[in-house]
C-alpha cells in the first residue's frame, strides 16, 4: 500500500471478507439441529460481524474504523446496536454489569448459586440468524459501492500515470 486510499480499499476488502464469512456460516447454522453448536456458531458470527466496526490500526491512519456505522445505518439501527453490545459486553469481555448477577446462599445444600440476567438475543435463534443476514446484506451493499468508487479512482490514476503505448 502506498496511499491512504489504498489502505482504505484494503480495509474495505477485509471487511467484505469478514461479512461474507458471516453470511456463509449463518447459512450453515440454519441447517444445524444441535442447539449448542448452532448457538456457538452464531456467537462466533457476532464476533466476526463486529470486527469491521471496531478500531483498527493502519499504516497511514494510526487508528480508524474500517466501517463507519453512521454511513450504513444513518440514525442508528437497534438490531445492529444489540449485536455490537452483545459482542462487547458479553462475548468478548464478560462484563459483570451485562449479567446483573445476584449471589444467593442455599443453606440446605450449603452452596452459593448465582442467578443472572440472560441475553434475550438468543430467545429465537432462527429469527436472530435472519436478522443478522439482513444486516449483512445492507453492509455488503455499502461495501461494494465504496470499493467500486475507489476502484474507479484507481483506474483513473493508472490511466494518468500509464499513457497508452503506440
Amino acid at each position: 500500500m502506498h496511499t491512504e486510499a489504498e489502505e482504505r480499499y484494503v480495509s474495505l476488502r477485509l471487511a467484505h471478507g469478514d461479512i461474507t464469512h458471516v453470511v456463509d456460516l449463518l447459512n450453515r447454522a440454519k441447517t444445524l439441529e444441535d442447539a449448542s453448536i448452532k448457538t456457538a456458531l452464531v456467537r462466533y458470527c457476532i464476533i466476526e460481524y463486529a470486527k469491521p466496526f471496531n478500531t483498527s490500526k493502519g499504516r497511514f491512519r494510526s487508528t480508524f474504523r474500517r466501517i463507519d456505522e453512521e454511513s450504513i445505518f444513518p440514525g442508528g439501527n437497534s438490531d445492529h446496536k444489540a449485536l455490537i453490545t452483545e459482542r462487547d459486553q458479553r462475548i468478548a469481555h464478560g462484563d459483570i454489569t451485562a449479567y446483573n448477577p445476584q449471589l444467593h446462599y442455599w443453606s440446605q445444600q450449603d452452596i452459593f448459586p448465582i442467578v443472572f440476567k440472560g441475553s434475550k438475543l438468543y430467545d429465537n435463534m432462527d429469527k436472530l440468524i435472519e436478522t443478522i443476514l439482513d444486516l449483512c446484506d445492507i453492509i455488503l451493499s455499502y461495501l461494494v459501492l465504496q470499493m467500486e468508487s475507489l476502484e474507479a479512482l484507481f483506474r483513473e490514476q493508472i490511466k494518468e500515470n500509464d499513457p497508452p503505448r503506440k
